[in-house]
C-alpha cells in the first residue's frame, strides 16, 4: 500500500527566489509557505520516519512541492523512475538528500518542475530542469533559481518585457546555459536532416540532456528506450548499422504534464477511443524540430565529426576493419555504438567488464587520457541482445581534437589487435603501438552514462 506524507508550511528556496522576485510585487499575493509531499511505496507512520532505517529508504520514492499558484501548482519534484509503474528505458539521473522530521533519505531521478505561467513557462522550466540535473551531479555548476533563469535573459531579450515570460527561443535558452560554462551547439531537423534523429539519441546515450523544441513548446529529453528484440533493416550496400537504429522513443519531462513521459515515433492518434495513457505524450518524436544539447567546455568534437572520422578510419586499408580482424570481417553488417563519457567513468568500470583480454584492460588502466573521451563501440547485431548486449572492441577518440584531425583516435581495439596511440599520452606527435590478443572473448557494453530501468 502506498502512503503520502504531507509536510505543512515547507520553505522552498525556489520558490521563495520566484516569490521574491515576482509575486510578491502583485497586489494580491499568493503564500509563501508550500506543502511537499514525500511518497513511499509502503505505509510509514511519523515514528518510522523519525527513526529511519533502510526500510524507509527501500520504499522512498520521492518529493514533489505543491505551490500556491494557478493553474499549475507542481513545483520542485524529484522521483525515483526505478518506483514508478509504465517508465521504461534509460534515462540520466541525479540523487539528493531530503531531510524529513530530522531523518536523511537519498532519491536518484531527474528533476522536476511546471511553469506557473507567470513568471515562468515552458522554456525556463525545461532550463531549470537541466541546471538543476548538472548542479546536483556536477560541484563544479552552481544551482539556478526559476526566477533568476527568467530574469538572467535581460541583456538578450530584444527588447521585450522579461516578465511576465512570453518564452525564450531556443538560442536564448542555450545562450542562458553558455554564460553558466556550457558550450551548447544546437541541431535542427531541417539542417541535419537523416542524421537529426541519430545525433539527438547519440548525446542522450551520452548522458547528456536536451532541450528539444515542438511547435510553440520545449521539453526536456532526458532518456530514450530501445526494442532489442528486432534487428533493424539496413539499406542494400551498407555495412554499418547505427545502435540508434534500435531506439524507439525518447524520455520527456514536459512541464505540462508527468514526468518521465515518452515520446514515440508517432503520437496517438487524435480522438482514439479507450483512455489515454499519461505516461505516454501527445507528441511524436517526427514533432521534434530541433534541440539543444549543453557540452562541456571541453568537449571540442561534435558528434557528427566524430561519426565521420570513425567510420573513415574504420574503412582504411591499413588500420580498418578488413585489413586487421578476420572475426568482424566475416560477421556481417558492424553495429556502432557512440557515446561521449568521461574517462574516469571509462577506467572505473574496465574490471566489471574485462575489454574481451586482460591485455587490453590493463593497457586502458595505465596509459593517460584526456577528461572527456568519445568512445564507438564496435559489435554485430547478433550479440545485441536485450538485456545482455555485448561488443568485440571500440574506438576512442580526443573529444578536444578537431573534425580535421584524423590522429585523433587514442587507441583501435579488434578482436585480434589493440593499437594505442602513446605519443598523444606523453603530448607528442602520434607513435602507434601495437599489440596482438590471443583468444579474445567479448564483453558488455558500458551503461554508466544513463539509469537502465
Amino acid at each position: 500500500m502506498a502512503c503520502v506524507a504531507v509536510e505543512k508550511h515547507y520553505i522552498d528556496r525556489d520558490y521563495r527566489d520566484t516569490f521574491s522576485g515576482f509575486h510578491s510585487k502583485k497586489f494580491v499575493t499568493p503564500s509563501a509557505r508550500l506543502i511537499r509531499l514525500h511518497f513511499f511505496r509502503g505505509a510509514v507512520g511519523i515514528a518510522d520516519i523519525r527513526t529511519g532505517g533502510d526500510g524507509l529508504e527501500k520504499d522512498y520514492i520521492g518529493y514533489s512541492i505543491i505551490r500556491p499558484t494557478r493553474p499549475n501548482c507542481i513545483g520542485r519534484t524529484l522521483l525515483d523512475p526505478t518506483r514508478i509503474k509504465g517508465v521504461c528505458g534509460a534515462v540520466c539521473r541525479c540523487m539528493e538528500r531530503v531531510s524529513i522530521q530530522g531523518t536523511e533519505l537519498h532519491v536518484q531521478g531527474f528533476p522536476f518542475i511546471s511553469q506557473d505561467v507567470d513568471a515562468t513557462v515552458c522554456a525556463e522550466s525545461a532550463t531549470w530542469m537541466v541546471m538543476r540535473y548538472f548542479s546536483n551531479r556536477y560541484p563544479s555548476y552552481r544551482e539556478m533559481h526559476p526566477f533568476e533563469i527568467t530574469t538572467a535573459t535581460q541583456n538578450y531579450a530584444r527588447g521585450e518585457r522579461v516578465y511576465p515570460s512570453r518564452g525564450l527561443h531556443l538560442w536564448q535558452m542555450a545562450e542562458t546555459l553558455r554564460r553558466e560554462g556550457f558550450s551548447p551547439v544546437i541541431y535542427s531537423r531541417a539542417g541535419f536532416k537523416d542524421d537529426f534523429d541519430d545525433l539527438l539519441y547519440t548525446y542522450i546515450e551520452s548522458g547528456f540532456p536536451v532541450f528539444a523544441t515542438l511547435k510553440g513548446h520545449v521539453v526536456v529529453g532526458l532518456g530514450h528506450y530501445s526494442d532489442y528484440s528486432v534487428t533493424p533493416t539496413l539499406a542494400t550496400g551498407e555495412r554499418w548499422l547505427k545502435s540508434s537504429a534500435y531506439n524507439r522513443g525518447y524520455i520527456i519531462n514536459d512541464d505540462n504534464n508527468f514526468p518521465y513521459q515518452r515520446i514515440e515515433a508517432t503520437a496517438p492518434a487524435s480522438g482514439a477511443s479507450g483512455p489515454h495513457n499519461p505516461m505516454i505524450s501527445a507528441y511524436g518524436t517526427i514533432d521534434i524540430l530541433a534541440f539543444a544539447v549543453p557540452l562541456p567546455e571541453k568537449v571540442f568534437l561534435a558528434a557528427e565529426e566524430f561519426s565521420s572520422l570513425v567510420q573513415t578510419l574504420l574503412d582504411d586499408h591499413q588500420i580498418g576493419i578488413a585489413a586487421n580482424s578476420p572475426i568482424l570481417n566475416a560477421a556481417g553488417p558492424i553495429l556502432l555504438r557512440r557515446f561521449l563519457t568521461t574517462v574516469k567513468s571509462f577506467k572505473k568500470n574496465l574490471l566489471a567488464r574485462g575489454m574481451g583480454s586482460a591485455l587490453a584492460r590493463e593497457v586502458y588502466h595505465e596509459v593517460p587520457r584526456p577528461h572527456f573521451i568519445w568512445v564507438c563501440e564496435l559489435t554485430t547485431p547478433d550479440l545485441y541482445v536485450p538485456g545482455a548486449q555485448k561488443v568485440w572492441g571500440e574506438v576512442i577518440w580526443d573529444a578536444t581534437r578537431n573534425a580535421y584531425e584524423p590522429s585523433g583516435f587514442l587507441a583501435v581495439h579488434y578482436p585480434e589487435k589493440l593499437w594505442v596511440d602513446q605519443g598523444s599520452a606523453l603530448n607528442q606527435s602520434q607513435s602507434l603501438k601495437e599489440w596482438p590478443i590471443s583468444s579474445p572473448t567479448t564483453y558488455p557494453v558500458l551503461r554508466s552514462n544513463l539509469l537502465e530501468l
